[in-house]
């Protein structure tokens, strides 16, 4: 009896190392996973998450349906052209005509621009491993012009942003295709002020 009592603790405790080691593997092999953070993603493809969140904020406060990937079209890189792609596909026409704009000298902000009234516009500084956010709040806007739309300020994390924009492959893919295929601004400039030299050479 002594001995099958022996028997049995050491099966149980042979059995409690075994799950031990196995939950120290997964928290290992979970531990090691990368992690994205700001300066692996860089600031123009933060931008483009958290135009991803602002638009899902927006829909969600209008009682619409949200979308997870919002660069979905792009399956390849699209070059943008400076008054947009005119392709048919309508979503892709609005995305193609952003630009961005990194912060210069003693600016904060960052802008995603759809060089128009300002309406579309987003601007986003990264503090840490967090973003801060400015953008027209039209889901408040009720019957005003839609230039008198009130700012909304708001912080999102970045880890946010991945884990909900920035997560399967085909996220990453349609991101990393659309970060590639817009303008900065300086780009948009360019080729704005030469298809006005154009027009004035006709």
């Amino acid at each position: 009896m002594f001995k099958k009592m022996l028997y049995i603790i050491g099966l149980a405790s042979l059995v409690s190392l075994v799950l031990v080691g196995c939950g120290k593997s997964q928290a290992s092999n979970q531990s090691s996973a990368p992690t994205i953070i700001a300066k692996d993603l860089g600031d123009e493809k933060i931008g483009i998450l958290a135009y991803e969140w602002v638009s899902n904020d927006q829909a969600k406060l209008e009682k619409q349906k949200t979308n997870n990937d919002l660069y979905s079209h792009y399956d390849s890189v699209i070059k943008s052209k400076f008054n947009g792609n005119d392709d048919g596909n309508e979503e892709d026409y609005f995305l193609s005509r952003m630009c961005y704009d990194g912060k210069k000298g003693n600016e904060k902000h960052s802008t995603l621009t759809f060089n128009g009234d300002g309406v579309a516009d987003l601007k986003y500084s990264v503090d840490g491993e967090n973003v801060n956010l400015q953008y027209t709040d039209s889901a408040h806007l009720g019957d005003r012009p839609e230039y008198e739309a009130p700012r909304a300020n708001k912080t999102v994390s970045i880890a946010e942003l991945v884990k909900t924009y920035y997560n399967t492959p085909k996220q990453k893919k349609h991101v990393d295709n659309f970060a590639k295929s817009i303008l900065t601004e300086a780009e948009w400039l360019k080729l704005y002020q030469a298809g006005d030299s154009d027009s004035s050479d006709d």
